[in-house]
């Protein structure tokens, strides 16, 4: 078979970018174990020899599409780190911790689409249990929401604002990230909360799990105190 002839890396960039659009759209409506090359050809409109001259197998093209979601909900990550890291606001509280925190929860269901990431994160994790290759992606996005909030957290028991009683930073950060995965799981099942309830939810765990620094505050946690430990 004769080579393609070259085209210009911009178009090269926008067909495999859009094989992969089409590829998520069929994970998201079908699940990727219903995923054929021929479905995601049709739907941009091109021969499945070209899908398959970019992406080389409906496996390798699989990986691609979930790779590429990772990447983009680890920049929609870091992107609302650095806002959040800025004062957006008058006086200190606008860019306090807690004001960081709070925000991030705020934010967390405009990380791309929530309906559409949720149902890909499940299917992410799932099919990273027999194909050992995706591992790397539910790894890395775990590690984007751990760093956000262990750095606001680490940030608050620095300055005060946090005091961390009965779990460890750890475990907070941990907590919240259960919380999410859960929202996401209702959300694949139809019965999430609107986005507001979502933020409240998590916003009134962080309040109840860090306490601000002053002795009136701590008098209100029961149990013992743990050492600051991340």
């Amino acid at each position: 078979m004769s080579p393609r002839p070259a085209q210009p890396a911009a178009e090269t960039e926008a067909k495999k970018a859009a094989i992969i659009q089409a590829t998520l759209d069929q994970i998201v409506d079908r699940g990727p174990t219903a995923v054929r090359m021929a479905d995601v050809a049709k739907a941009v409109g091109m021969s499945v020899g070209t899908v398959q001259y970019y992406f080389g197998s409906r496996d390798a093209l699989l990986a691609a599409a979930f790779s590429a979601h990772s990447d983009a909900v680890l920049k929609d990550i870091a992107d609302m780190a650095n806002h959040n890291g800025k004062n957006t606001g008058e006086g200190a509280e606008a860019s306090s911790p807690r004001s960081r925190l709070h925000a991030a929860f705020t934010a967390v269901h405009e990380v791309g689409n929530h309906g559409q990431r949720s149902r890909i994160w499940i299917e992410l994790v799932t099919a990273a249990r027999t194909h050992t290759s995706l591992q790397d992606c539910v790894d890395s996005v775990f590690e984007g929401w751990r760093s956000l909030f262990s750095r606001i957290i680490g940030d608050g028991i620095r300055t005060g604002d946090f005091t961390l009683y009965g779990l460890t930073a750890t475990e907070v950060v941990d907590t919240f990230i259960a919380i999410i995965d859960g929202f996401d799981l209702a959300a694949v099942a139809g019965q999430g909360p609107e986005p507001t309830t979502m933020a409240r939810i998590l916003g009134a765990t962080a309040d109840g799990l860090l306490s601000g620094g002053s002795p009136g505050a701590a008098a209100t946690h029961s149990g013992p105190h743990n050492p600051v430990r991340s």
